[in-house]
């Protein structure tokens, strides 16, 4: 490919050439964090599941930048998932950022606001960004769909000089906003309420992927091409895996398990599967952010990793298609990546807790405060005292100041124990949570 080639095809990924960039609907908790961040650290990582949108985030967030001031020409996107490309490797990221310093920034003297997008495509990305952080040339926002991004021989390389962004499907906040509603106080809340309740039970079926909320006529499709790409590209692909119906198996497995608890033991029994081959394509599946663990709470490590553990899928749309989920563990698998988001937010430890007769679906623990979380489609006559009674055991095992109990509708105070309607707990679970870990 020569440099007129390979320059068209820049112009195109980028907001210096001739065409419009497609910018989404913007995602404000995402734009602000990592513009935040940029100000003080050289290098973003933005990782996560493939088709959560990071690409776009990415360039809204240059978009900011542009509107904020930054020239057109200070900014550079490098798209290495481009089909065009041929031979990636280290020295097509030189050729192509070279390009770029000789044909487009016209002051050097300026930094410039680089997107190295799908890194994870080109071997030897990480010498690449190392160059350019440690000359100051840049400020880089790197994205990748796989926990590699962020592999201990990158974090070596850049010797803690990074910071990782992890990007979900939409939150229930998100998916109500991409439909048009936006909910800013109560009389908003009123006036929607319908069209809350009936978007919350569209996202317990159908999750939050931001092309399957926009486009619902081909959410099928949508959500099977992603399974596929996911298994294909960031599993067998990457870990160089010779039997792929094992994986797939293995995967399917654990979606239709989301909200249960497994041993790898017990998945090798069911599966047919070596022990150590499931752990292995455990860890893989984590990796890619199709799944991932709770550990049993415990006050001894040893426990906590000899425990079972919870498995959960990232997005309700793959329960819909490769599952026979019940409503139950559908609306608790909502519930808890909610809660996935808002520990990784803060940097909080999320587990369950489990024993003999009593079980806590979530437990989040900040240094030494625990708050214990219940969810239950809905309390009755027959489950509130069991519900009730595991949260008073815990507390005898785990001294703690406030639990909560999220249902479907209910709103409610029982023995000093908020329960709440989860369409309204996650429209703003920062807030609930953080008025109850203090």
């Amino acid at each position: 490919m020569n440099n007129e080639e390979l320059l068209k095809i820049m112009s195109e990924w980028n907001f210096w050439g001739k065409e419009r960039l497609k910018l989404g609907i913007e995602r404000e908790c995402y734009i602000e964090r990592i513009i935040k961040l940029l100000s003080s650290v050289k290098v973003v990582a933005i990782s996560g599941i493939r088709r959560a949108g990071k690409s776009f985030i990415a360039r809204q967030v240059l978009n900011r930048l542009i509107e904020n001031g930054v020239k057109l020409e200070d900014t550079l996107i490098i798209r290495l998932d481009d089909e065009r490309l041929i031979n990636l490797n280290y020295e097509l990221l030189l050729k192509i950022y070279n390009l770029y310093l000789t044909y487009v920034k016209k002051d050097k003297s300026r930094p410039t606001y680089l997107v190295l997008d799908e890194a994870q495509e080109v071997e030897g990305w990480e010498r690449f960004v190392r160059g350019l952080e440690e000359r100051c040339e840049a400020k880089i926002i790197v994205t990748g769909s796989s926990a590699k991004l962020l592999s201990s021989e990158f974090t070596t390389l850049l010797s803690g000089r990074h910071v990782e962004v992890r990007v979900t499907p939409l939150s229930f906040r998100e998916v109500l906003e991409f439909k048009g509603i936006k909910i800013k106080g109560v009389l908003e809340f009123a006036e929607n309420i319908d069209s809350i309740k009936r978007e919350f039970v569209e996202m317990i079926n159908y999750g939050g992927f931001p092309d399957v909320v926009l486009n619902p006529e081909v959410r099928a499709e949508l959500i099977h091409s992603y399974f596929d790409t996911i298994i294909v590209k960031d599993v067998v692909n990457r870990y160089k895996l010779r039997r792929e119906e094992k994986i797939r198996t293995l995967a399917k497995f654990y979606i239709s398990s989301s909200a249960s608890k497994i041993t790898y033991n017990s998945v090798s029994k069911f599966l047919k599967i070596p022990v150590k081959t499931v752990e292995r394509y455990s860890e893989y599946l984590e990796k890619s952010f199709l799944v991932f663990f709770l550990k049993n709470y415990s006050i001894s490590p040893k426990a906590i990793e000899n425990s079972p553990r919870k498995v959960y899928v990232i997005d309700n749309g793959f329960l819909k298609y490769f599952s026979t989920a019940s409503l139950g563990r559908a609306f608790e698998t909502l519930v808890v990546q909610h809660l996935y988001r808002y520990a990784l937010k803060r940097f909080y430890e999320l587990y369950y807790w489990s024993s003999e007769d009593s079980e806590i679906d979530v437990v989040i623990k900040s240094g030494k405060k625990i708050l214990p979380i219940q969810i239950t489609y809905e309390l009755n006559n027959e489950n509130e005292e069991r519900e009730l009674k595991s949260l008073k055991k815990f507390k005898k095992y785990a001294s703690y100041d406030s639990s909560l109990v999220v249902t479907f509708e209910q709103e409610r105070e029982v023995e000093g124990i908020k329960v709440l309607p989860a369409y309204k707990f996650l429209l703003s679970p920062e807030d609930v949570l953080d008025s109850l870990i203090r």
